[in-house]
């Protein structure tokens, strides 16, 4: 059955069909393309092919919903129609190693992305973007650097996994399963070689397993000993919080 499927998008969407094919087309015809790029919503994204060789896409590359990104600006119609000659604005758009582009994000042409850099859903990206940082905004600007994020993202990963609790635990009277918690499990996980599939599937993701191992096994992030003893820590904060079983 999934076989049809691929076989009845691939009619419908062609290169557009999957991830896959929309990166082996940009290929085909010239754009350079890293490894592990990937585009989460093919069909709704629009990459400017009209010169392939002015678009460089790094590897590790992450690419969310409908994402436009542009090597040419077609605006100088206006100027031939009022003065009469034609003034192009075609410039290489480049985009780095190790880049997430967040929902409805657009690259203008000549933009240049640094590595290790995260750009917040609806940015306008124009210019040169440092590495190692994090844009949002219409024009995006730099919010902070990459290593203050991830300051940022340890600080708040354990409030965060109780807000997951606490909604499901209200929604539904009993306790998450484990895989609820499929970002957050370097909180109470203690052995990489012993996880439920869909931990062991964000493992592997980017292509680092090594480091992301090396960080589970040690103690820098873990909280609790074990998924029980972070279950009746949340338990005891949602009691705190005031809540009351029916």
């Amino acid at each position: 059955m999934n076989m049809i499927k691929a076989v009845v998008r691939q009619i419908l969407f062609g290169y557009k069909s999957s991830s896959d094919n929309y990166v082996k087309y940009l290929k085909k015809i010239g754009v350079e393309v890293g490894e592990n790029v990937i585009i989460f919503r093919p069909f709704n994204t629009t990459i400017d092919v009209q010169n392939p060789e002015l678009l460089y896409i790094g590897n590790d590359v992450q690419i969310t919903g409908p994402v436009t990104i542009l090597t040419h600006d077609y605006a100088w119609s206006v100027l031939k129609k009022k003065y009469g000659p034609i003034l192009g604005n075609q410039r290489p758009t480049i985009i780095g190693d190790n880049v997430f582009i967040g929902w409805g994000v657009t690259i203008l042409g000549g933009t240049v992305i640094g590595n290790n850099t995260i750009i917040g859903a609806g940015a306008v990206v124009s210019g040169t973007l440092e590495k190692d940082s994090v844009y949002a905004g219409n024009p995006a600007r730099k919010l902070m650097s990459i290593d203050d994020y991830f300051e940022k993202r340890v600080t708040h990963q354990l409030d965060d996994a109780f807000e997951i609790f606490r909604q499901f635990y209200k929604k539904n009277e009993t306790t998450p399963p484990k895989k609820v918690f499929k970002e957050y499990f370097f909180l109470f996980e203690n052995d990489s070689s012993r996880l439920i599939s869909d931990f062991s599937n964000k493992m592997h993701l980017m292509r680092n397993y090594d480091e992301s191992a090396k960080c589970l096994d040690g103690l820098e992030f873990r909280k609790f000993n074990n998924y029980d003893s972070f279950i009746e820590y949340c338990k005891k904060r949602l009691k705190r919080c005031g809540y009351v079983e029916s």
